[in-house]
């Protein structure tokens, strides 16, 4: 039996059910982003919890919660909010992009950051005993900095001693060819990896070839108006179901902002995919002849209990 580490424990995979991999629901943000947009602070559990409870009521039970510690996670929140909601949450270990990892990561050695990696994979976050499910790492625009190179090669690192799964930011889709290669590189198999925000890169035959490796890729910005990727995200999933290759892929929304969230006031409501994309989905998929039912459920159910259980050697 497979098994997914949430922030309350060990979960055997067959309880998950409709599943979000890429998300926010508690950060605090850094300084310098409040200063330039004070709507990326998610603070308030009550309205987050708005959010949730609509979430669980679309059918949804799990959700993969991107924030890291360079940009103000709280796991001891997340726990909260999982409690009380009855959500299955999975926190990551790791770090974000080289805006807010630089400062982590620069000048260190690779063996040191992986072994604090594996400290808290295996023991915990700092002494509160929650443990991170997922090790996120992430990547610049049409470059990967040598600092973000230390993220890579630690996390790989770290998810080859555990058997923990490693998700990536891409920046607009861009390095994700590179950012697997280095994975590659240092022994982690690409069933072990998503790729993040791949909906946003325009570019069919990059997808194929991930996907044909065997990495997950996060089609994870499908909500939001400004990267405009929902039609762009079902013809791609159409081509790859065609191809028997959809089982690669996983939606979510990557919402961290507090207007996408219904309890801040929001209009989308972290429902919004299940409610509102899903059928959407579901009928381009009958008109494209394809089984549906089947395409979706693994979409939002099957793929994500795969891309987050931890590899055997890992507990």
């Amino acid at each position: 039996m497979s098994k997914i580490m949430t922030v309350t424990g060990w979960v055997d995979s067959d309880l998950i059910k409709n599943t979000y991999v890429h998300e926010h629901l508690y950060t605090t943000a850094t300084p310098s982003v409040l200063s330039e947009n004070p709507l990326m602070a998610l603070t308030d559990l009550e309205k987050i919890e708005v959010d949730l409870a609509l979430f669980n009521q679309a059918g949804g039970n799990c959700i993969a919660e991107m924030t890291t510690i360079d940009y103000g996670r709280d796991v001891t929140k997340l726990k909260t909010l999982s409690e009380r909601s009855g959500v299955y949450v999975v926190a990551v270990g790791g770090f974000n992009k080289g805006t807010y990892n630089r400062s982590f990561l620069e000048g260190k050695d690779i063996d040191e950051v992986a072994s604090d990696l594996i400290k808290e994979v295996t023991e915990g976050v700092d002494d509160t005993g929650i443990r991170p499910g997922l090790l996120k790492i992430g990547t610049s625009l049409n470059v990967i900095y040598p600092y973000e190179e230390i993220g890579l090669r630690a996390v790989a690192r770290a998810s080859k001693a555990t058997g923990i799964h490693i998700t990536t930011h891409t920046q607009a889709g861009t390095m994700a060819k590179e950012q697997l290669a280095m994975f590659m590189e240092e022994g982690v198999e690409p069933g072990c990896v998503i790729i993040g925000h791949l909906d946003q890169l325009d570019d069919f035959e990059t997808h194929l070839e991930l996907v044909k490796q065997g990495a997950f890729l996060g089609y994870d910005s499908i909500p939001k108006a400004k990267y405009n990727t929902k039609d762009r995200a079902i013809d791609f999933i159409i081509r790859l179901a065609k191809l028997g290759l959809h089982t690669q892929i996983l939606i979510s929304g990557d919402f961290a902002r507090q207007d996408y969230f219904t309890g801040y006031g929001g209009k989308l409501g972290l429902d919004h995919l299940l409610t509102k994309f899903k059928p959407e989905l579901r009928q381009r998929l009958v008109e494209s002849g394809l089984d549906a039912d089947k395409i979706v459920d693994d979409l939002f159910i099957h793929n994500p209990r795969r891309a987050l259980s931890f590899k055997e050697t890992g507990h």
